[in-house]
């Protein structure tokens, strides 16, 4: 039994202590609860909110310019006139050096190597491309924008003053500085994705400046020309599907991926997750053996879901149906983002494209490369780009595909009919047109002579 206080002092003592003991715990308490809040998904979405409101996001030296203004609308002053004038007496760009953009030597025309510019806010689609262009001998270098609309002028000018050629991947904010700020001798080239059609961007380019345009389908050419007067018939626009490896995506199908459908990428709400889910659905109605198998990034792990409440609610319902549907319960699983694309589409059988846009799908092609059958949702361009037996109108149809096909013990036989029909996104067949367009040397790999007929 505790020994009972005898003096004032030792009364407040006791007290004092008791106090500390019950803060103790409150603070436990909390830090327990805050614990719980910091590890919750929707934590970094008010987070982000919260310092969008105070205005601590995002700190850069100035917001995107549109058309009219000084950015993109003006050329480029004294940084520019410098180093054309340094440029003319020794060959390399005028001012501080910008990182990895040291001067190749001369261009065209020269026995030096060609110099190749990258510029774009997101550069994976040209891994390909560059890789390509420093096999033929070319010197490779990139232009990294922040955003679609946000980069460093004076880094930009440097690049533009080394580069013989200009790639702009997107057309998009660097499309339209680059087309401004081009000097004649210099060529550029741009490619158009799908989602430049939901911006204003491509309306404010310098198109007469553009040497040429590649267009990733047929119709985004299409829609591109009508929604900005265009003539699709300019000799300058070209069409050119995005390029995968197959190599590495032909491994062996493990045990059951004749009952494994996948998807890659299902972010934002236009890529339609609800949709494999219904064709889930329907194919364990039939045999539960049927799995989903989902890869990407997860939505919360997109800082723009903030302002999207229409695709926030989305994705809550989603995860509120993967808990309370009995079909679906324990039959979906998410992989993360990650390289680790090939050894993913191994356990799959089928590859699933529920978008309600697309340009030009790389997961779709992916997966038909490793074999997986391809179950696509009708969409603009789906019947000009995939066998029409691959299209489908709906769940109904595209789960009676499936069912179909596996009744007929077709699985492995469609799977290699996929396979061949992916080649016409083979990386390898496309590397002689963008060796044209960019106008890197032929090829250095010595050719196989002509056989004699």
């Amino acid at each position: 039994m505790a020994e009972r206080p005898r003096t004032r002092q030792q009364v407040e003592q006791r007290a004092l202590v008791a106090d500390l003991v019950r803060t103790q715990r409150v603070l436990q308490a909390r830090s327990e609860q805050l614990q719980e809040i910091f590890a919750s998904r929707w934590y970094r979405l008010a987070r982000f909110a919260w310092r969008l409101r105070r205005g601590s996001v995002f700190r850069k030296a100035a917001p995107a310019k549109m058309a009219g203004e000084e950015s993109f609308a003006q050329p480029l002053d004294s940084i520019t006139a410098e180093m054309d004038r340094q440029r003319e007496m020794d060959g390399r760009p005028a001012g501080p050096p910008v990182p990895g953009l040291e001067s190749a030597g001369p261009g065209p025309g020269s026995s030096e190597p060609i110099r190749l510019l990258i510029a774009g806010h997101s550069l994976s689609f040209c891994d390909g491309i560059a890789e390509q262009a420093r096999q033929r001998g070319a010197v490779v270098r990139e232009d990294r924008w922040r955003a679609h609309g946000t980069h460093d002028d004076e880094a930009s000018a440097a690049a533009l003053g080394w580069a013989d050629v200009v790639h702009c991947e997107w057309c998009l904010g660097n499309a339209v500085w680059y087309s401004r700020n081009k000097r004649p001798q210099q060529r550029l080239v741009v490619r158009f994705h799908r989602m430049e059609l939901e911006t204003s961007y491509p309306g404010e380019v310098d198109l007469k400046r553009i040497d040429a345009m590649v267009f990733v389908a047929r119709h985004v050419l299409e829609q591109a020309c009508e929604k900005w007067g265009w003539d699709p018939d300019d000799p300058r626009f070209q069409v050119l599907s995005n390029g995968v490896d197959p190599g590495p995506l032909r491994l062996p199908k493990l045990p059951g991926a004749q009952f494994t459908l996948a998807t890659i990428g299902y972010v934002p709400r236009l890529k339609r997750l609800d949709r494999a889910l219904d064709v889930l659905e329907l194919l364990r109605a039939h045999d539960d053996r049927y799995r989903l198998a989902v890869k990407g990034r997860e939505p919360w792990e997109y800082p723009w879901m903030v302002g999207r409440e229409e695709d926030r609610s989305y994705f809550e319902e989603l995860s509120r149906r993967l808990e309370q549907s009995p079909g679906l319960r324990g039959a979906v699983a998410f992989d993360p983002f990650g390289d680790d694309v090939p050894a993913f589409l191994q356990k799959a059988g089928w590859i699933l494209s529920t978008s309600e846009v697309e340009g030009d799908s790389v997961s779709l092609a992916e997966g038909m490369a490793s074999g997986a059958i391809p179950v696509i949702f009708a969409r603009p361009g789906a019947a000009e780009q995939y066998e029409e037996r691959w299209v489908h109108g709906d769940a109904a149809g595209a789960a009676r595909a499936i069912l179909a096909t596996a009744a007929h013990s077709e699985v492995e036989a469609e799977g290699a009919a996929a396979q061949t029909f992916s080649a016409n996104w083979d990386r390898a067949q496309q590397e002689s047109a963008w060796a044209r367009l960019l106008q890197v040397p032929p090829d250095r790999t010595p050719s196989a002579p002509a056989a004699r007929t």
